[in-house]
């Protein structure tokens, strides 16, 4: 009986060896894919790759998960969260500054503002990926000793570029090809929508009053706040604008004087950003003679606009201006 045992625990003993050895052997063929795109869709799925070689957008070469998890950002949110992904923490601006992503970012650490980026609270949230944008090689260097950090280039890029860039490095670019699909059929949805309500021979104008300066005053064309009235939404601007524009682009608008307002700001209808940055200067335009002659407001034709949600340039803003033209023009 006793060397029945014996022979049981032999056995027993020999088992456990052969599934720890095997395990072994898992564990070294996993990290001999690591970074390989090699093997094609006929590999054995145990052996193909976790993590993949990226080239982001200043040119490094990144190796970075293939399917992350948990994700910081100093940049794309709303990008992020139009493609179905949270991440674990982003930059301040991105959750007090954005009004599309209300409602959407529980949870999501607040990790300071991009000048005074919390990197201590980056690296205890221990993420896999990190998403930034170019500008501040101090913090993507910082940033890249914490976890792979790519650099997705937001100049000279519209928002859809960014969505797209952002859907790459997170290995789900169909998902970014349908948000865009579905948002293209809204805007069509939008046009028939306002069909009954815009003549089609009302010209419209975007100004804005302050934002980067105190005192300041800009007019828009088809960028930035302009772009869902003139670009998505195919609404006529003026011809005093219109030929600025051809001139040169001005994704930052175009810095006017306020005798200048009869010449850029004569639509039939006004979409106006206000920053309350200065307070007086705003009370000093919309209570002057030249702002009060102005046709759009003389025909009570004047649409105040959430600057958190009309400014950002964003896909997440861009839906929900579609939503917001319609509540405006159909109240």
């Amino acid at each position: 009986m006793k060397k029945f045992r014996s022979f049981r625990l032999a056995i027993l003993i020999m088992a456990v060896g052969l599934v720890l050895a095997a395990c072994g052997n898992s564990g070294s063929n996993e990290g001999s894919n690591k970074g390989s795109n090699q093997g094609g869709e006929n590999a054995p799925a145990e052996t193909k790759a976790e993590t993949r070689m990226w080239t982001d957008g200043i040119g490094r070469e990144v190796e970075i998960p293939v399917k992350p998890q948990r994700i910081i950002t100093t940049q794309y949110l709303p990008e992020m969260l139009a493609l179905d992904v949270k991440p674990i923490g982003a930059a301040k601006h991105l959750l007090t500054n954005f009004a599309s992503v209300e409602g959407k970012i529980d949870g999501v650490e607040d990790l300071g503002s991009v000048n005074e980026f919390n990197v201590e609270k980056a690296l205890v949230l221990n993420p896999d990926l990190i998403i930034a944008m170019e500008g501040n090689d101090e913090l993507i260097s910082k940033l890249s000793k914490i976890a792979p950090t790519v650099v997705v280039k937001w100049d000279q890029k519209d928002a859809f570029e960014h969505l797209k860039d952002t859907a790459d490095v997170l290995g789900i670019p169909e998902k970014a090809e349908k948000w865009i699909a579905d948002y293209n059929q809204k805007v069509e949805q939008t046009k028939e929508k306002l069909k009954s309500v815009v003549s089609p021979d009302e010209t419209f104008g975007a100004v804005v009053i302050g934002g980067f300066k105190d005192k300041q005053l800009r007019v828009y064309a088809d960028q930035n706040v302009g772009y869902t009235l003139f670009k998505a939404l195919d609404f006529p601007m003026t011809d005093a604008v219109k030929k600025e524009w051809e001139k040169e682009a001005r994704p930052l608008g175009m810095d006017i004087s306020m005798e200048m307002l009869p010449q850029f700001a004569s639509a039939d209808r006004l979409f106006v950003v206000q920053f309350d940055n200065g307070p007086e200067f705003l009370k000093q335009v919309l209570e002057s003679s030249l702002w009060k002659d102005l046709p759009a407001v003389k025909n009570n034709k004047v649409y105040t606009l959430q600057n958190a949600l009309w400014f950002p340039l964003d896909v997440l803003s861009l839906d929900q201006q579609l939503d917001d033209a319609v509540k405006l023009l159909t109240q």
